[in-house]
């Protein structure tokens, strides 16, 4: 079976998700209802933490998404669907992630914004939950659409002009990683918990989506909810889950997570500061929808998003090949494959910041699949690093 790919946009294809550093909106004084919500949220997630007992894996279920982002911190999108809290309509989120190192959680990291919380005043913490893309970095597209690599008359020219380049850009990168270090010596409090925050909003559609960012590492990221309405009456539900973040900066070649998605929609206009947090799958111009569920029937496609990180450049040449294996008698046996496709230059972005990154998207119909249980599994080989890099996501064919 030839399946062949759709790829977003060519030479203006996304090349970096970032956080919104410079400037974030002052945070809000809370009012007593909110702190009072707050406060339990924070408590309940105290004494999960402490005696590792939770109370929503029955309640909560928690999808999320591993992208690379500038800073050395990857941008982590999550939805929180409600399985069992049927009745809760105005909710209080409150997400923390605690350092796990060689196995273990940290006990020495602490809340910023405890103090703040509790007893108001005073500077406030950093709000972490202004996270968003840069507006009109990801336009939606086919491959061909403005784009042709560029023809190389001559070998021993297009080498020479490589080596140029390459000396060019390992000066320049020295140079970026000084500042960097610098940078992240001034922002990083190793006795703080890396991502903290608070969300209050209406509850649609049975789930909840944020974002929250994270540096590479291994992380117990919990997230604690309540109702608002009935803070003094109830317990706050809370589920914690290890997220491992992988290094998308050491210039290996890397997939992120791959996103099973329903539909990508281009946006006339980027989201405001206001709407972003509550829109985390919105990337500049471009409405990513996730599905519901990984579960599809035979008359359905299969559409899956995700980023190809650390591909040399400026000559790319990288090649994707889409493997199903199917669950056959608990074994796992390959069911077809795609023939390899190849990217270019006119297909993934340029580096930026001397970095590399671009998404891919591609649609399979699932007609000539039998149900069953399934593993989509993507490898990457890039011909100029001599890369090989893999990814997988499990769906089911009804």
């Amino acid at each position: 079976m030839r399946i062949r790919p759709v790829l977003i946009a060519g030479a203006a294809v996304m090349s970096t998700l970032h956080l919104a550093a410079a400037g974030p909106p002052a945070r809000r004084p809370l009012d007593p209802a909110q702190r009072n919500a707050v406060l339990a949220l924070m408590h309940a997630v105290d004494l999960a933490q402490e005696t590792d007992v939770t109370s929503g894996n029955d309640s909560l279920d928690w999808n999320t998404h591993l992208l690379k982002a500038r800073n050395q911190t990857a941008y982590v999108p999550f939805r929180l669907t409600l399985k069992t809290l049927d009745n809760l309509k105005s909710a209080a989120l409150y997400v923390r992630a605690v350092s796990r190192h060689d196995g273990f959680r940290s006990k020495e990291e602490h809340s910023a914004m405890r103090e703040w919380v509790e007893r108001g005043g005073g500077p406030s913490p950093a709000l972490q939950q202004t996270m968003r893309v840069s507006p009109g970095e990801m336009p939606v597209g086919g491959a061909g659409i403005n784009s042709s690599r560029q023809n190389i008359q001559a070998a021993a020219e297009a080498s020479g002009q490589l080596a140029l380049q390459q000396r060019q850009y390992e000066r320049e990168k020295e140079a970026q990683e000084v500042l960097k270090k610098k940078e992240e010596a001034r922002q990083h409090d190793p006795y703080l918990f890396p991502f903290e925050e608070y969300y209050f909003g209406d509850v649609k559609e049975r789930a909840i989506a944020r974002a929250i960012a994270l540096p590479p590492g291994d992380y117990d990221v919990f997230i604690a909810v309540v109702d608002r309405s009935r803070v003094v009456t109830s317990t706050p539900t809370v589920i914690r889950r290890t997220v491992t973040v992988p290094n998308f900066w050491n210039d290996e070649l890397r997939l992120s997570s791959l996103i099973l998605v329903k539909s990508v929609r281009r946006l006339k206009t980027p989201l405001s500061d206001k709407d972003q947090p509550e829109h985390p799958y919105t990337l500049g111009t471009a409405d990513i929808v996730p599905v519901e569920t990984a579960a599809f029937g035979s008359d359905e496609v299969l559409s899956v998003l995700y980023q190809v990180c650390n591909y040399g450049a400026p000559d790319v040449d990288v090649t994707t090949e889409y493997s199903f294996f199917h669950e056959v008698g608990g074994k796992r046996t390959l069911f077809n494959r795609t023939d390899p496709q190849q990217l270019t230059d006119a297909d993934l972005p340029a580096p930026s910041e001397w970095q590399t990154q671009g998404f891919v998207m591609q649609t399979v119909p699932l007609k000539p699949f039998p149900s069953g249980r399934y593993e989509l599994e993507i490898t990457a080989r890039d011909r100029l690093t001599r890369a090989t890099a893999k990814a997988t996501v499990d769906f089911t064919v009804r």
